[in-house]
């Protein structure tokens, strides 16, 4: 990773844990399930931000945001791997 897209990185991390935040924040306040609705919530922006597209970039978009929950997907994988009893 060069060290732009490592600074984009670290950027987009603070980002979101400083939204999630939030999220969680209007959740406690109205008695909401927590991750429920920060899950519908994040579906709404990506939804928004695939719908802000041009048209010529609507495949990229979806396919790095794709790329993005597959990662999360391969990290929670891989805790699971390490935390599988061994045989």
């Amino acid at each position: 990773m060069t060290p732009d897209e490592q600074q984009a990185s670290a950027l987009v991390a603070a980002c979101a844990k400083e939204a999630s935040s939030h999220i969680l924040r209007y959740a406690d306040e109205a008695g909401l399930d927590r991750l429920s609705f920060l899950v519908s919530v994040a579906a709404v922006l990506a939804s928004s931000a695939l719908a802000a597209q041009p048209e010529d970039q609507l495949a990229d978009a979806s396919r790095h945001i794709q790329d993005a929950l597959g990662l999360i997907h391969c990290l929670r994988d891989v805790e699971e791997a390490g935390a599988a009893p061994e045989s």
